[in-house]
């Protein structure tokens, strides 16, 4: 009887196993599959594509890198993208530390009701806040601005998730730390340089990492945010013009789509121990 139910938990376990590895082996193909399917492309001529879609170039041809930057301006819009990406994410890491230490940390009045209605933004979708901030930004005259009316968005949507994360990581840290810091005469500024901000790396690479990948990917706003100027396309909306009305040269705007996604790759490249560490610290409180 023992034998058998072995025998049964045992095989229950093997299928379960190998159902759990099918699924991730089809949420990795379902992500990387199209990656390869650019860079292949990217290599190819316009009639070896129409030709056949699947099949490997004959040849290994650089020319539709070359021609993105000469002839797709992708180098102007790559440009503008790091521009945006950079202040956007300062002012979002700046802002949400310090908002994320007093939420935690000292004694601010209504920090509960704070907290709420950070969390009640974060729920809310995206898209049923663009026209209320574009027609702030419109009657401040902030629209024919080069860049600011997209950082402003972006910041704006981006601190009260960030602003939660740091929040949860700041209460694993042990309050008698940042006393004993206080009685040595360790100012709140420089507590937070010298002892939180050491503290923090997988916290704010985590932040990091999610910020950039929606700041550097977001499509709907940065079209919207640029209808009525030609400075500061980003680079999703640059892709657009690769598209022609009647026609489109494939192997051209998927080697621009590789140039895009090497930015994206390198980051978690470099930070993907950090960002592991820094989704899972802030769910366990010390």
């Amino acid at each position: 009887m023992n034998t058998k139910i072995h025998h049964l938990s045992f095989r229950k376990f093997s299928i379960g196993s190998i159902l759990l590895r099918i699924a991730m082996v089809s949420c990795i193909a379902f992500y990387v599959l199209p990656i390869i399917f650019s860079f292949i492309t990217s290599l190819k001529t316009t009639p070896e594509f129409y030709q056949n879609v699947w099949a490997l170039p004959e040849k290994f041809r650089y020319e539709n890198y070359i021609q993105a930057f000469t002839e797709g301006k992708i180098g102007e819009y790559f440009l503008n993208s790091v521009i945006i990406a950079v202040i956007s994410l300062v002012l979002i890491q700046v802002f949400a530390l310090s908002a994320a230490y007093a939420l935690s940390r000292l004694k601010i009045p209504f920090a509960n009701l704070v907290l709420v209605l950070l969390l009640v933004i974060q729920v809310l979708p995206t898209e049923s806040m663009i026209i209320p901030l574009y027609m702030m930004l419109s009657k401040t005259g902030l629209l024919k601005l080069q860049y600011a009316a997209i950082i402003i968005g972006y910041v704006g949507w981006s601190l009260p998730g960030t602003i939660i994360i740091l929040k949860n990581f700041f209460e694993t840290i042990p309050i008698e730390l940042l006393e004993a810091a206080r009685i040595d005469g360790s100012g709140e500024f420089n507590t937070m340089v010298k002892i939180i901000l050491p503290l923090m790396k997988g916290a704010m690479s985590t932040c990091f990492v999610m910020n950039f990948t929606y700041v550097w990917g977001e499509l709907m706003w940065a079209q919207i945010a640029t209808l009525l100027t030609d400075k500061g396309i980003p680079i999703t909306v640059g892709l657009l013009n690769f598209q022609g009305m009647f026609t489109t040269n494939w192997p051209m705007l998927t080697a621009a789509i590789c140039i895009v996604m090497l930015p994206l790759f390198f980051i978690f490249l470099f930070l993907q121990k950090y960002f592991v560490s820094g989704l899972t610290a802030g769910g366990v409180k010390g």
